[in-house]
C-alpha cells in the first residue's frame, strides 16, 4: 500500500466528517463502546438492536478485521439533533433551510476537488472488498453488505453528480451486486450508459459527515445535493480526485471504493433485512466491477442496522423535502413528521392551522404528491402533537368521520420494498390504494365542543416530591 499526506482547509465538523461527529459524540457522553471482539456475522447486529433508539455505538474490536465499526448515528433523534445543535423537531426545517438557501444560491460554499485528502491517505495495493468491516445483520441475510455508502456518479450526458445510497451486496473480493428503486437518478444514468454500451464509473463513499450523508436521501433534487450539503454544513465539503475514474469522492470519508457499473450484466443480489421489516427479495441485479479501494490511516466503517436508524434517515429528509413543498402551496401548514410505524417511507403526519373549509383533504392531496412513496396521510390540528402517537390516535378517534373525511386514492404507484405492493414482470413496484385521514376539528362546528382539556403549568423542582 502506499500513503498520501492529507491537504484540505476547512475544519472537520459533525457535519463534514465523521471522525469530528464520533468525538462530538464521546464529549457529550453519547457513544457507547463495545470492547469485546464481536463476531461481524450476525452477533454485531444482535448487539446492536438490543442498543437500538439508545446512543450510537462502536464496536472496537471486529473478528477478522482491523478497523472498528459505527453504528447507530441516527437511530436517535435527540442525539443527532445535538450534533445539528437545534431541537430534535427543528432538524427537517434545517435541512429545508440549507434547500432554499440552495434555490437561492447555487454558487455559494463551492466545494474544491482535491488532489490528496484525508480520504486517499492509505492506496490499497490489491483490490479485496474483504478487509472491510462488512457485517451480515439478519439471519437471513444473502451476505456482506454496504448500506450507508454514498454512491457518487456523473450524469454520462451532463456531467452533473448526483449522490445516493443502495444495498450492496459483496459477492467477490472485487465485485458488488445492488438494487436501484425504480425512479432513482441512478438508474437514468445506468440506462444511458448501457445504451452506448459503457461501464458507468461511480465512487462508494464510507463514513462521511452528516450533511452529505442525510442529504443522499432527499428525492427529485438530481445533482444539487451536494451543493445543498454545503449550505447545510454552512463552508464548503470538498471532493477528491479518484485513482483509477473521472468521478469525485468526498475528500473526507473513511474508505472510498472506485468501482464500474458493468452494462448488461445482472446478477444474483439478496435476501437482505430491509427498512419495512421483511427481507428484500432475492433477484438478478446491477453489478459493479472495482478498480481501487482508498482509506485514512485509522478508518472506522460505518454501518446501518434497517429500523429505526433508516426511518429516521429518510424521515428527515422526507419531512424537509414535504414540507417545504406542502408549505409553498399551503403557508398553514406548521409541521410534517414520519413516524416508525410508517417506516420512514409509507405514513405522514401534517400540522395544520385550520382556518378554512376542507384545508384538510387540499393538505392531503399536495402531501402524496410531495412524496410518491407515502400510502397514508394524516393531518392534524394545531392543538395536537404530531410527533406523539397516542396523541394524534386521539385525534383521530374524536375528530374525524369515515363518511366525510377519508380520502381513498386506488391505483397510485406503490414502493418496491413493501411487501404489500406487488411486483409486475419487468421487476418494478406495481400499484396501491392510498388513503388519506382528515382529524382536523371539522369546520364551522361549534368549536367549543373540540376545545381539550387544560392544566395549570407547574415546576415540580418547587415540591417536595419523593420519587
Amino acid at each position: 500500500m502506499t500513503a498520501n499526506r492529507k491537504s484540505i482547509a476547512e475544519p472537520a465538523t459533525p457535519l463534514t466528517d465523521l471522525g469530528a461527529c464520533i468525538n462530538a459524540l464521546e464529549a457529550a457522553g453519547n457513544l457507547i463502546r463495545v470492547r469485546s471482539e464481536v463476531d461481524p456475522r450476525f452477533d454485531l447486529a444482535g448487539i446492536a438492536r438490543k442498543l437500538e433508539g439508545t446512543k450510537p455505538v462502536i464496536f472496537e474490536r471486529v473478528m477478522g478485521h482491523a478497523y472498528p465499526v459505527l453504528i447507530g448515528l441516527l437511530w436517535n433523534r435527540a442525539v443527532v439533533a445535538s450534533l445539528f445543535g437545534v431541537a430534535k423537531e427543528k432538524v427537517p426545517f434545517r435541512i429545508a433551510e440549507a434547500v432554499g438557501k440552495w434555490q437561492k444560491n447555487k454558487a455559494a460554499h463551492p466545494s474544491k476537488i482535491l488532489e490528496q485528502a484525508p480520504a486517499n491517505e492509505v492506496v490499497e495495493d490489491e483490490v479485496d472488498l474483504s478487509i472491510l468491516p462488512m457485517p451480515v445483520h439478519a439471519l437471513k441475510d444473502g451476505g456482506r453488505y454496504l448500506d450507508s455508502s454514498l454512491v457518487v456518479a456523473r450524469h454520462p450526458e451532463t456531467g452533473g453528480i448526483n449522490v445516493s445510497i443502495h444495498r450492496m451486496q459483496m459477492t467477490r473480493k472485487d465485485r458488488l451486486t445492488f438494487l436501484i428503486d425504480h425512479g432513482r437518478h441512478l438508474e437514468e444514468y445506468v440506462a444511458i450508459a448501457e445504451k452506448r454500451g459503457e461501464a458507468l464509473p461511480v465512487t462508494i463513499n464510507n463514513g462521511v459527515g452528516l450533511a452529505p450523508w442525510i442529504v443522499s436521501s432527499l428525492p427529485r433534487l438530481g445533482d444539487g445535493k451536494p451543493a445543498i450539503a454545503n449550505h447545510l454544513a454552512g463552508q464548503p465539503i470538498h471532493w477528491m480526485k479518484a485513482q483509477t475514474i473521472d468521478v469525485p469522492a468526498y475528500a473526507d470519508a473513511q474508505f472510498v471504493i472506485e468501482a464500474e457499473i458493468l452494462p448488461g450484466v445482472r446478477e444474483w443480489e439478496a435476501p437482505f433485512a430491509e427498512v419495512t421489516g421483511y427481507y428484500g427479495g432475492r433477484d438478478k441485479r446491477y453489478v459493479m466491477k472495482v478498480k481501487k479501494i482508498t482509506r485514512r490511516c485509522k478508518p472506522v466503517f460505518h454501518t446501518v442496522l434497517s429500523g429505526q436508524e433508516v426511518w429516521n434517515a429518510v424521515g428527515f429528509t422526507a419531512e424537509a423535502a414535504i414540507f417545504q413543498a406542502v408549505h409553498a402551496r399551503i403557508p398553514e401548514v406548521k409541521a410534517v413528521f414520519l413516524p416508525p410505524g410508517g417506516c420512514g417511507f409509507y405514513q405522514a403526519i401534517v400540522q395544520v392551522a385550520n382556518t378554512r373549509p376542507n384545508i384538510g383533504k387540499e393538505v392531503i392531496s399536495e402531501t402524496f404528491k410531495a412524496f410518491r412513496s407515502l400510502q397514508r396521510v394524516v393531518v392534524v390540528d394545531t392543538d395536537v402533537n404530531p410527533y406523539d402517537a397516542v396523541d394524534v390516535d386521539w385525534a383521530i378517534t374524536t375528530r374525524f368521520n369515515p363518511d366525510t373525511d377519508l380520502v381513498i386514492l386506488p391505483n397510485q404507484d406503490g414502493h418496491i420494498l413493501n411487501p404489500i405492493v406487488q411486483i409486475n414482470a419487468d421487476g418494478k413496484a406495481g400499484t396501491v390504494t392510498k388513503m388519506g385521514i382528515d382529524a382536523l376539528v371539522p369546520f364551522g362546528v361549534e368549536r367549543e365542543r373540540f376545545t381539550r382539556v387544560k392544566f395549570k403549568e407547574v415546576d415540580l423542582s418547587n415540591y417536595d416530591i419523593k420519587f
